[in-house]
């Protein structure tokens, strides 16, 4: 009987990144332990013949030890969508992706790292534990899916988040999918300055 390969999409893995763990909150208490769960989880949902679309921010720290993570997990094909801390699409290929692009476009879904607002369907990465999904962009971080790689069957069922939130230190409210020049990720420039 032949089984059906499958088709995942990730992002925001930042393998061997201690300050991830900080920064996001990440329930590990150390980078060990975290890159150790992250490849368990990978491997225990991604078959040898499937396809794993990864978008962006792979691993931080040495780049000659970024192949043996990838060598450990599962997939036939992993392609990768550049994210702002990975290196150029040739460097990536020889990390090991199959394949390494700024942008794609996957059964009607645009792919790409960052966020934007769009009318049409976006999968996206870069704002790790922020949201889940706005319309119809889905942030398919490892940081909103229990650090496990999902098919687009259960990304499109997330309940969506809000659209605008408040500054922690100002009040404003603010709209996710736009660019705000006085707050960088959702805090006040003015209060950075103090």
């Amino acid at each position: 009987m032949e089984t059906m390969t499958k088709t995942f999409f990730t992002a925001d893995t930042h393998f061997n990144h201690a300050n991830v763990i900080k920064y996001c909150a990440r329930p590990f208490a150390s980078i060990d332990e975290m890159n150790r769960v992250m490849i368990a989880r990978w491997n225990a949902v991604v078959g040898h013949e499937d396809t794993v679309y990864h978008l962006g921010d792979f691993a931080m720290g040495k780049r000659s030890e970024w192949p043996l993570f990838l060598r450990q997990l599962n997939g036939a094909k992993k392609i990768l969508i550049l994210g702002n801390h990975d290196r150029s699409a040739r460097q990536m290929i020889e990390v090991g992706f199959n394949e390494a692009h700024e942008k794609l476009v996957w059964d009607g879904w645009l792919l790409q790292h960052h966020p934007i607002a769009t009318n049409n369907r976006l999968l996206c990465g870069h704002i790790h534990e922020k949201w889940r999904r706005i319309g119809l962009v889905i942030n398919v971080g490892v940081d909103v899916w229990d650090f496990t790689p999902r098919t687009i069957d259960e990304l499109v069922k997330a309940a969506e988040d809000e659209k605008e939130f408040k500054c922690r230190y100002c009040g404003a409210t603010l709209k996710r999918l736009q660019r705000h020049p006085s707050h960088r990720n959702a805090n006040c420039i003015a209060k950075e300055a103090d």
